[in-house]
């Protein structure tokens, strides 16, 4: 029997952005696995289809019912996993990626589903892809590493004979109900006046373009390495300022952007998981908001003081963050006409990428993280000591290739001179346009 629910306002958000754009995949999000070992076909499909009948999510579509939005969840989804041998590619990884973009370009229909897919691409008798994409409305970042640990589980115990591990109680109808109630509570009034005074005589947005941004469903990326060595100095430089490195990362961002800029009221824009309980990070859903995180950054400041600001401003926001971001740019009388996000986001991702499969590792790659106003940092940390994954990911009418290449570097740059920007010295206010 098929369940109805209502929507997060995550989902919420998402499924009246899509109605107003229908042909907008923006919303399409996909990472896949590089597996470094071989993998039984059967076994992992019958892995797929237990995470699925297990996975509320995975099973939703969306539709007006005779109480409004709602989204049903279907009691079975069959999605085979498709399966291709590029071995004989002379760039077998590659040809693989080529047929995930174009995956990518597809057209969910919200309506009738379903709303995800997943491939396996053979590389070798040793190497395998295994990708996975969904819309947003059904799954956030979060929710598909959530996903992706419950797969590798199950296939590890098939493969090897090991019982599965507890699946920890949470229900997707509960974390429904959590953020109904939430909407509902003194909490959500407390956190709108807590943004709104934050907020009110925010007029100016930092951006790394020269240009408001444009409508788009697009976006280009380029991506860099910081290598092991270079993120042991940004945690001990973390540790010297009694911070965590995320924190250190967020103000070498704001920096940047001053530096670039002259901006002194520095705003990003902090994508967190809407996750505030433990059941909630049990639970694969589309929970996802985005809160401003606001910060003074001036040419006689030094980077400790810029740091330890933005660490009071982060632990505020995160108190904060369930308030959503569609409401509260609507209630902003700052904002520039049009502007949906409050500047650059900074997407600092250190969870759940570590799964193996049957004894055999896996390292993640993200394809796609959702829509691009303007501009998006992602920072990847594998937790595998091999140093941290930076993309930027730019609105395609606003930045070229060359453009984010040379931000990117600088980004590389400012990041890997943190050690010496703690000698007290002043951030200084570069080259403003």
């Amino acid at each position: 029997m098929t369940a109805r629910l209502a929507l997060s306002a995550a989902q919420t958000g998402v499924w009246v952005a899509q109605q107003l754009d229908p042909d907008d995949r923006s919303f399409n999000i996909a990472e896949y696995c590089d597996i470094q070992g071989p993998v039984d076909r059967a076994l992992f499909e019958a892995a797929l289809r237990e995470v699925v009948a297990a996975t509320p999510a995975l099973r939703a579509r969306f539709g007006l019912g005779e109480e409004g939005l709602c989204q049903d969840i279907d009691d079975t989804v069959d999605v085979p996993l498709v399966y291709e041998d590029v071995s004989a590619a002379p760039d077998p990884r590659a040809a693989a990626e080529r047929r995930m973009r174009r995956d990518l370009e597809r057209t969910y229909d919200l309506a009738t589903g379903p709303l995800f897919t997943w491939a396996l691409f053979k590389a070798g008798p040793e190497r395998h892809f295994w990708y996975r994409a969904a819309h947003h409305v059904v799954v956030d970042g979060f929710g598909l590493s959530l996903v992706a640990a419950h797969v590798a589980d199950v296939y590890t115990s098939l493969v090897t004979g090991r019982p599965r591990r507890p699946r920890p109680p949470g229900t997707l109808a509960e974390a429904i109900a959590a953020d109904t109630a939430y909407q509902e509570s003194p909490e959500f009034a407390a956190d709108r006046r807590y943004w709104l005074a934050l907020m009110a005589d925010q007029t100016e947005v930092a951006s790394l373009a020269d240009r408001q941004p444009p409508r788009t469903r697009s976006y280009i990326r380029h991506s860099g390495h910081l290598g092991p060595g270079d993120v042991d100095a940004l945690r001990a430089a973390a540790r010297r300022l009694e911070v965590t490195w995320p924190e250190v990362v967020l103000a070498a961002v704001a920096v940047l952007l001053h530096r670039a800029t002259g901006v002194r009221d520095v705003v990003l824009g902090l994508p967190v998981t809407g996750r505030t309980a433990p059941m909630l990070r049990r639970v694969p859903a589309m929970l996802t908001n985005t809160v401003p995180l606001r910060v003074t950054v001036t040419p006689e400041r030094t980077f400790a003081e810029v740091v330890t600001e933005l660490s009071v401003r982060l632990a505020e926001a995160v108190e904060h963050q369930r308030y959503p971001q569609e409401r509260l740019v609507r209630e902003l009388p700052g904002l520039p006409e049009g502007r949906k996000q409050f500047g650059p986001d900074v997407n600092i991702m250190s969870f759940g990428f570590g799964n193996g499969y049957a004894g055999h590792p896996a390292t993640v790659h993200n394809l796609a993280a959702g829509p691009v106003e303007d501009l998006t940092v992602n920072v990847y940390d594998r937790l595998d000591g091999q140093g941290l994954q930076v993309s930027l990911d730019g609105n395609d009418a606003l930045y070229d290739r060359t453009e984010l290449a040379g931000h990117l570097d600088a980004f590389l740059g400012l990041l890997r001179s943190v050690p010496t920007l703690l000698d007290g010295k002043a951030v200084g206010q570069g080259a403003a346009r």
